[in-house]
């Protein structure tokens, strides 16, 4: 079976950038993308305040929505096969995850992550959790042409790791992807300049994330979240990917916590990738927040 990658699209111009990237991705390996996309509802309750939606204007924009996703298809540089959302999205995307066996999943995000994100976010966390699916999330304003990363930032902290079933079916993805991997590190005030990197460098390794060693870079900053962007930045990454704990995956990406704050401020797209308790791993009230670092 092809690599799958499944892209929720609602034909808005940032779900069509994110979209062409996530087919950029699935292009560099053979694969295909399983397009998502949200139907219009038919009806809306007057009763609950909302105004009713025609029947005729449905059947339009039905047609128009089909129409648009036609040619969207023919653009993208991978094939791609097109799913109607009827339903709960989180009961789609369960149906989904188990008929494609998708590799990730593919969300666009508006500029001020609004409430269609935030509601998007919590109907695919279950499946999410459930699942260990890698997460890709595209801000509105990342590249307008996208293009294949050239380079892809992977955020460390020094901290073991170990990916989730899910996570782990990326690694031979991103080991054929032709570029150039670099481990960003965030130093704390108190911690050696020489310590961090290697510290960083040698959990992802033990990961097996990444298929060769790759090269280094560090950073001094407070917060540690704007300092992962800032990383990423120097490197000149085009992509960031950033391992989160399996506590709370997701959980707070739209509240105060550092994958929340890297998700907010990150100007290039960024893939989470679930992580699973080490066999020796103990609660750490100081490390709770949602990502490795």
């Amino acid at each position: 079976m092809k690599p799958s990658f499944l892209v929720v699209t609602d034909l808005s111009a940032r779900s069509q950038r994110a979209t062409y990237l996530a087919a950029l991705l699935a292009s560099a390996v053979g694969g295909q993308l399983v397009l998502l996309h949200p139907e219009v509802l038919p009806m809306l309750e007057p009763e609950l305040g909302m105004v009713t939606v025609p029947a005729e204007y449905f059947e339009q924009q039905r047609q128009d929505d089909a129409q648009a996703l036609r040619e969207l298809v023919r653009q993208l540089p991978a094939p791609a096969i097109v799913e109607s959302l009827q339903g709960s999205l989180g009961e789609v995307l369960e149906n989904l995850i188990v008929r494609w066996q998708p590799r990730l999943l593919v969300l666009a995000l508006a500029a001020e992550h609004d409430v269609l994100d935030e509601l998007l976010i919590n109907q695919a966390l279950p499946a999410l959790r459930d699942t260990g699916l890698p997460l890709l999330l595209v801000p509105e304003n990342a590249a307008q042409d996208p293009v294949m990363p050239r380079v892809v930032a992977v955020a460390a902290d020094g901290e073991e790791f170990r990916l989730s079933t899910a996570a782990q079916a990326l690694v031979p993805i991103l080991a054929e992807w032709t570029t150039d991997y670099c481990i960003i590190h965030v130093a704390t005030p108190d911690e050696e300049s020489a310590d961090g990197s290697r510290h960083a460098e040698a959990t992802v390794r033990h990961s097996g994330l990444l298929p060769s060693p790759p090269r280094t870079y560090q950073v001094r900053y407070q917060p540690r979240s704007a300092g992962i962007v800032q990383a990423a930045q120097d490197v000149q990454a085009e992509l960031l990917v950033m391992p989160v704990r399996p506590r709370t995956f997701l959980s707070s990406i739209f509240g105060c916590g550092v994958a929340a704050e890297v998700v907010r401020a990150s100007p290039i797209p960024v893939l989470l990738l679930p992580t699973v308790p080490l066999p020796t791993d103990k609660p750490d009230p100081e490390n709770v927040d949602g990502l490795i670092y």
